[in-house]
């Protein structure tokens, strides 16, 4: 079933939309998912979450790429799960973590919106592999033993560069008079 067929079950209600979206995205939703919550329990939870969100979002949303939609919506999910569930867990230095150093703290709606536009021209001038490293780590949550699986890195190799990228990325945000000092 296509996109545009998922999107008007949901707009008709009708409830074979909940069960095409596992059919379609279900793989997706469970990879981004599991990258952030670490408890099956959880992670169960959310995807039902997740389905409830989509379901009660479309309509009024129309989305264009069904895809990102599902995958927004699955990663703010599962950051809202985690984050209410994070003085229960005590685990390793996570992304979020490792991303508080460089970058400031969105306030408000209008300087998360100039954050993000900061953020992806940083991104955009990357070259190709180091962006994707850090989108592996900072969008998808991938474990850094799953990024070097995938690129064929050492782990130090991509702790390395993850390391610079962040650096690079604080100097970007200074010059762009988002970072104070």
């Amino acid at each position: 079933m296509d996109d545009r067929e998922i999107i008007n079950l949901l707009n008709n209600r009708d409830e074979r939309a909940v069960e095409e979206l596992g059919k379609r995205f279900g793989g997706l939703c469970l990879s981004l998912i599991r990258n952030i919550l670490r408890d099956p329990r959880d992670v169960e939870e959310c995807l039902n979450g997740v389905y409830m969100r989509l379901w009660s979002s479309i309509p009024p949303a129309e989305p264009r790429n069904l895809t990102a939609y599902v995958a927004k919506a699955a990663r703010n999910e599962a950051l809202m799960r985690f984050r209410a569930n994070r003085s229960r867990h005590i685990s390793e230095l996570d992304p979020l973590d490792e991303l508080k150093a460089c970058l400031p703290p969105a306030e408000d709606e209008v300087m998360a919106r100039e954050l993000a536009r900061a953020v992806n021209g940083f991104l955009k001038d990357l070259p190709r592999e180091k962006r994707e490293v850090f989108i592996r780590r900072y969008w998808f949550f991938d474990p850094i033993a799953d990024i070097a699986r995938r690129y064929g890195f050492t782990e130090g190799k991509v702790t390395s560069m993850l390391f610079r990228l962040r650096a690079q990325l604080r100097d970007y945000l200074g010059k762009e008079g988002l970072l104070d000092g």
